[in-house]
């Protein structure tokens, strides 16, 4: 089992190194997100009236299942860096895990140097609002307020706090995205969120924000392994049902 694990693993990154070496010549179509979009327009009107952009990446820790939404979330922040690094006020992080924002702020520092805009750089703006999902909650009304955060993005591992991080967000009038992995999370924040990810929208972060091409690559090998799965389940049915007749 181990074997075709690794197998499948082997042929899954190539894959994606030979989607990633074409994708220059053959690029990426994607159905569009209008979520994404509306993120690039409201963070440059952010930067134009020197207010702030706030992501979330939830109340997860970084050693769990429930840390795969904040990963991708750090995709998220890296690109919303690079967009608000000529503002007055660079983006500002959070998160409910100390370990999270120790790569928070790690992202953002790499970010920055990366752009020759070290200057841009605050330890600061990597936080730890809270070590429970209640006492995360109970602080972030009080940033979004000080901090004159204008858009506010949701990117991690949510319970049901995650509506009141967005209502929190909209009663300061804020532009807001949001993501998560759990299912009874995602219902409710796509009845509060003015723009919510459904599902796997959140993991596909990279690829419609133009952060690297492997993540566009990935996209790619994901759609060709499902497009595999379903016609191995189609085939295997009418071959079932063939068998069943004869």
């Amino acid at each position: 089992m181990n074997f075709v694990g690794m197998v499948v693993l082997a042929l899954f990154i190539g894959g994606i190194i030979v989607y990633a070496t074409i994708g220059r010549r053959w690029p990426a179509v994607f159905r569009p997100i209008p979520g994404y979009d509306d993120l690039g327009v409201a963070i440059e009107r952010a930067v134009e009236a020197g207010e702030r952009v706030h992501v979330s990446l939830g109340t997860g820790s970084v050693i769990g299942s429930d840390c795969a939404p904040a990963l991708a979330g750090l995709v998220m922040v890296s690109k919303i860096a690079e967009m608000t690094s000529a503002s007055d006020r660079p983006v500002v992080v959070t998160a409910g895990d100390a370990a999270m924002a120790l790569l928070a702020q790690d992202t953002l520092r790499s970010t920055y140097n990366r752009i020759n805009a070290s200057e841009a750089y605050s330890p600061d703006a990597g936080r730890m609002l809270g070590p429970t999902p209640f006492s995360y909650i109970a602080n972030l009304p009080v940033l979004l307020d000080t901090e004159k955060v204008s858009v506010n993005v949701l990117a991690g591992s949510f319970g049901y706090e995650g509506a009141l991080a967005v209502d929190f967000g909209n009663r300061q009038r804020t532009f807001s995205l949001a993501g998560t992995d759990d299912v009874q999370s995602q219902a409710l924040i796509y009845a509060t969120a003015e723009d919510p990810l459904i599902g796997e929208e959140l993991f596909a972060a990279g690829a419609y924000l133009d952060q690297h091409p492997i993540h566009r690559a990935g996209l790619r090998i994901q759609d060709l392994v499902r497009m595999i799965i379903i016609g191995a389940i189609l085939a295997g049915t009418i071959l079932r049902t063939i068998g069943a007749f004869s």
